[in-house]
């Protein structure tokens, strides 16, 4: 129905504009992109695998769905690590205009592979606007200015990579039948958990990560908690959110809700 549409697109924007700003926080005391992305990667497994050993439906582990979303695990991680080390090397507004361009690639491949129709001349328009005003605030902003194309290395790489991973994530909430929403977020979660540890490692992120964490101050790691409990929230409201819309539509619903997080 509309109402539960429009809940889940409130309640999917509400974790995705906190999120991005608790991960900016959590980096600055725990300066280590993949270590705080496999911290909240582990607790919503262990939070999903609780809430199924209390009874409440969740999917159980099955071949050939693990297969199916393997792929789609590959773009996960890598957006997750691209978009932590964007936030540790740029600002939240840089990642957010990147972001804002991501619609209209999402529209295309959409259109291309998925069978949707190509967009009206409003939707056009609407996705181009957004677009413009990425490029007006690119060429405002003093970092682009000072270091060019190089500085932004990361959030391109998120750009592509989360242009992918909106466009096959729609493609598995049709092909592959889950019981239960909870199901797609176990899934990811346990599948990136060792993809996401691997990748911090071979970058040294691990080393004295325990002497870091107990150096913690307490709000630092009150922010690292509050993380991983929007995270958790944002894989639930996410997938519930992706099998009601369009990808194009979940994905400029990602962009919009971004004006929450610049407030």
């Amino acid at each position: 129905t509309p109402l539960s549409v429009g809940l889940a697109v409130v309640g999917y924007s509400l974790c995705s504009s906190t999120l991005l700003l608790a991960n900016k926080m959590a980096i600055e005391y725990l300066p280590f992109p993949s270590v705080v992305s496999f911290i909240q990667i582990i607790f919503s497994a262990i939070v999903v695998l609780l809430i199924k050993a209390c009874g409440i439906k969740v999917d159980g582990l099955e071949w050939d769905k693990l297969k199916s979303y393997a792929m789609y695990i590959v773009a996960f991680v890598s957006a997750i690590y691209a978009n932590m080390q964007a936030l540790q090397q740029s600002n939240v507004e840089t990642v957010i205009v990147f972001r804002a361009c991501s619609p209209i690639a999402v529209c295309f491949i959409e259109y291309l592979f998925l069978g949707r129709e190509a967009p009206s001349g409003r939707s056009a328009l609407s996705l181009t606007m957004v677009a413009i005003g990425a490029v007006f605030y690119c060429s405002a902003d003093s970092q682009f200015l000072l270091e060019g194309l190089s500085a932004y290395s990361w959030v391109i790489a998120y750009f592509f990579l989360i242009t992918f991973e909106m466009t096959y994530g729609k493609k598995l909430t049709s092909s592959v039948k889950m019981d239960s929403v909870w199901g797609p977020v176990l899934y990811c979660n346990l599948l990136a958990a060792g993809p996401m540890f691997l990748l911090g490692y071979a970058n040294g992120d691990y080393e004295n990560i325990l002497e870091h964490l107990s150096e913690m101050p307490a709000n630092g790691m009150a922010i690292l908690m509050f993380s991983c409990v929007a995270g958790t929230l944002i894989g639930y409201t996410g997938w519930l959110c992706r099998g009601m819309i369009s990808a194009t539509s979940y994905t400029l619903v990602g962009v919009v809700n971004k004006f929450l997080t610049i407030l």
